[in-house]
């Protein structure tokens, strides 16, 4: 069983369907999120939709981490995520993490325990 993988923006990397598909490299799975995804001018095409978690160095050439804002900070700062940020919460993570949200509330909790170290 692999390890919990945690992205920038603290979503959990195992339970994502991009990831999981990218993984099983389900190619099925990959044409029905690839239509799913495609909305707002965006399209994706099975071959996009290949990730294998924002740390991963492949995240530079994919549709999904090359141009995320959060994992560009993140990169910038040199820090694995959010939460260990001395500004979290910054304007960035408002507009892209939703208040309430599964990782917004992760994010949360994770930050309390980084300011006590």
């Amino acid at each position: 069983m692999e390890a919990e993988k945690i992205s920038c923006c603290g979503m959990i990397c195992n339970e994502c369907p991009v990831y999981i598909a990218s993984l099983r490299n389900d190619d099925s799975m990959k044409r029905f999120l690839a239509h799913e995804y495609s909305a707002g001018g965006q399209v994706f095409y099975p071959k996009d939709i290949d990730c294998r978690g924002c740390h991963s160095e492949l995240a530079d050439h994919n549709k999904f981490g090359k141009d995320c804002e959060i994992r560009k900070c993140c990169r910038e700062k040199q820090i694995r995520l959010c939460a260990e940020c001395k500004d979290y919460p910054c304007g960035k993570a408002e507009k892209y993490i939703p208040e309430g949200t599964e990782q917004r509330c992760r994010l949360e909790e994770m930050h309390g325990v980084w300011e006590k170290l």
